[in-house]
């Protein structure tokens, strides 16, 4: 994946600092790499980042964080998503006001509208909003309710996720990058070859020859074999109550540029909209809340590891 590979040219230019003696370099590399706000273009680390600033109540880091992706990539994404993109920044400014609501940070809430007013207050869907402050028992205002539950955060941060993901997966590749994809390619090509000429020597030797060749291959090679030749994996379709629209990108081939674009186009324009209801996030429940809960909320996992 894009991220671990950015990883390790990190640590492949450190190296060759290291060995050419560029020592100052290397001092202002590593302080670059110490501040750097893309977090190596690992989704999970930008999500906790963003996530540690609404729980911190740090309106200030969480725009300056918001401001820096939108300059460095979504504003050069197709206008069309422009809408995608401000519905996705509205829905983590209302996953902080949901923070401090539950927290009982109302100076939190009153800061964020004196800070935020002059941006928002034209916008149709903050219109309601301004009165969150002033609402008793705000999870129960139907207005409100749905951002109270951890459906509707946890959807927010898969879609968020997803489509992090794809901005990075789609960005144009430096050369060294390039590099250690290719060679990981060959190396994979390199091992399979291997195995299907073991398999033809089987074939071909009655089992003698290629049962001793397949005994002297690296212990990694033949439990490769054994898996491409014997192992059917089963194919599990995702909970349709997760599946977001993002989830079919992955499913289809992207064979070119136009044809990506085109599939983003069609999924997200979609994102944020007919959220499900669950639990209220970080409230007590009663007793039958809770058994209310574990029927019907989904637990949603981040499987991006870089």
């Amino acid at each position: 994946m894009r991220m671990s590979h950015t990883q390790c040219v990190d640590e492949l230019i450190r190296e060759y600092l290291l060995y050419r003696g560029f020592n100052g370099t290397l001092k202002a590399f590593d302080a670059e790499l110490k501040v750097d706000k893309d977090k190596g273009f690992r989704v999970d680390r930008l999500l906790d980042q963003l996530m540690q600033c609404i729980y911190s109540y740090d309106l200030t880091s969480l725009r300056e964080i918001w401001a820096h992706l939108d300059q460095r990539m979504f504003s050069r994404l197709d206008h069309h998503f422009i809408a995608a993109v401000k519905r996705l920044e509205n829905a983590m400014l209302k996953m902080y006001l949901i923070n401090a609501v539950i927290n009982g940070k109302q100076d939190k809430l009153t800061d964020f509208f004196l800070k935020m007013t002059p941006e928002v207050q034209n916008q149709a869907e903050w219109k309601d909003w301004f009165m969150l402050p002033f609402v008793k028992n705000p999870e129960e205002n139907p207005t409100f309710s749905v951002h109270f539950t951890r459906q509707w955060q946890d959807t927010l941060l898969a879609s968020l996720h997803n489509f992090l993901s794809i901005i990075f997966q789609s960005m144009p590749q430096p050369v060294l990058s390039a590099f250690g994809e290719d060679a990981a390619t060959i190396k994979s090509l390199q091992e399979e070859n291997q195995i299907l000429r073991t398999r033809l020597s089987v074939l071909l030797d009655g089992g003698q020859g290629g049962a001793y060749q397949l005994s002297h291959l690296h212990s990694s090679t033949k439990a490769r074999l054994i898996s491409v030749a014997d192992v059917v994996i089963p194919e599990v379709p995702p909970s349709p109550e997760l599946m977001d629209d993002f989830y079919i990108i992955a499913q289809e081939p992207q064979t070119a540029a136009e044809s990506q674009s085109k599939t983003l186009k069609n999924l997200i324009r979609n994102i944020g909209s007919g959220l499900p209801t669950s639990p209220i996030l970080g409230r007590k429940q009663s007793q039958n809340s809770s058994s209310q809960q574990n029927q019907h909320s989904v637990s949603i996992k981040f499987p991006y590891n870089s």
